[in-house]
């Protein structure tokens, strides 16, 4: 469920407090709002990134929620207080069955299983679907992995690249220069933590058809996911100058330890990529080329040990909005195919971050 935050600034005693409704939508920040006003000093305000998921709010029971909120404001023994608490929304489901499931990438005998927000993608024997909540927006029933790339009964005349392809990795740092002002410790990354998620569509046209071999051109199209999740306490912020790696800290300014740290950046691509196939080889294709990417976004997300609360922080940090690079994969026949991607630009603007350059490589599984 998307995360629901409840502030409550309590002056007077609740037992004394008026009741009146006000509802706003905060342009500079584009969130929908709910603001209930209780008197002239407390306000309850409940938010979400959009209507829609203020709309999921009628299939939670509120009264409870309120009830222990009270039992929460009754505990603290100051004259005003200030709460603020992430609660477990499916704890107050009217029906247990509307329980919303997390986000997920699950891999397994049974085929992937991807879960964004709404939207989720499932690739098994069947094809490939993908759903926008109950409503199915894409498939490919004629989709099958046995006629992809895993096993061939005759050579076919494209190439093993073409369609939907699913890439899963990891990424590091390609190269990482000693810059004034940083610390390499301090925006370590983990080997095993640092995932690489693509999700793209191939198309290929033939260039020269032999006996044996067969070279084709390659256009494809994808979305991309850097997972940079740090190796200690620290995260990136922001300042007028640059980017800082600090510790994460508490309300009163203390160093905490962190389950997790990262920094998110989706891009989506264009490549190029001349690909070599062979018909009777155990090596299937060899394929290198050029890609570049338009970055979509970025955030950071820090989860505390002993808490629930996530922790987003949504700014472009200073990182380069286009990517580019080179990219070569090698096809095993019988075996998921080998991919490795390196960009040739830096991470961060020159003179606002560490000069990093990044490298991902895997699997593509289809």
């Amino acid at each position: 469920m998307a995360a629901l935050f409840i502030l409550a600034a309590i002056g007077t005693r609740a037992d004394s407090l008026k009741f009146s409704n006000e509802f706003s939508r905060p342009g500079a920040r584009d969130k929908d709002s709910i603001i209930v006003t209780f008197g002239d000093k407390t306000r309850l305000i409940i938010y979400g990134e959009n209507r829609a998921e203020l709309e999921r709010i009628m299939k939670y029971d509120l009264n409870a929620l309120l009830r222990d909120l009270k039992v929460r404001l009754d505990s603290t023994r100051a004259d005003t207080t200030l709460l603020r608490e992430e609660f477990d929304g499916n704890k107050y489901l009217k029906n247990p069955g509307d329980v919303v499931e997390k986000d997920y990438v699950r891999i397994g005998l049974r085929g992937i299983h991807i879960k964004d927000g709404d939207t989720k993608v499932s690739i098994d024997g069947k094809g490939v679907e993908v759903k926008e909540g109950d409503e199915v927006v894409a498939s490919d029933s004629s989709y099958r992995r046995i006629g992809k790339r895993f096993h061939r009964a005759s050579w076919g005349g494209s190439s093993p690249r073409k369609g939907f392809n699913v890439a899963f990795g990891l990424n590091t740092y390609g190269a990482n220069e000693a810059t004034p002002g940083y610390d390499k410790a301090t925006y370590d990354l983990k080997p095993f933590g640092s995932r690489y998620v693509s999700l793209g569509y191939v198309a290929s046209a033939n260039v020269i058809r032999g006996k044996n071999a067969r070279l084709h051109l390659d256009f494809g199209i994808d979305f991309s996911w850097y997972n940079m999740m740090y190796d200690g306490n620290n995260t990136i912020e922001k300042t007028d100058d640059g980017v800082e790696f600090n510790d994460v800290v508490n309300g009163q300014g203390q160093p905490v330890e962190v389950r997790k740290s990262k920094l998110v950046v989706p891009y989506v691509n264009l490549s190029i990529m001349p690909t070599l196939s062979f018909s009777r080889s155990f090596i299937s294709y060899i394929s290198a080329g050029v890609y570049g990417g338009y970055r979509i976004g970025s955030y950071t997300k820090v989860r505390v040990y002993g808490t629930k609360d996530v922790e987003h922080d949504r700014k472009n940090f200073y990182i380069e909005d286009l990517r580019y690079g080179l990219a070569a994969e090698i096809g095993i026949r019988n075996f998921p195919d080998f991919f490795v991607n390196y960009d040739l630009n830096n991470l961060y603007e020159a003179n606002r971050g560490p000069s990093v350059r990044m490298l991902s490589f895997g699997v593509r599984l289809f």
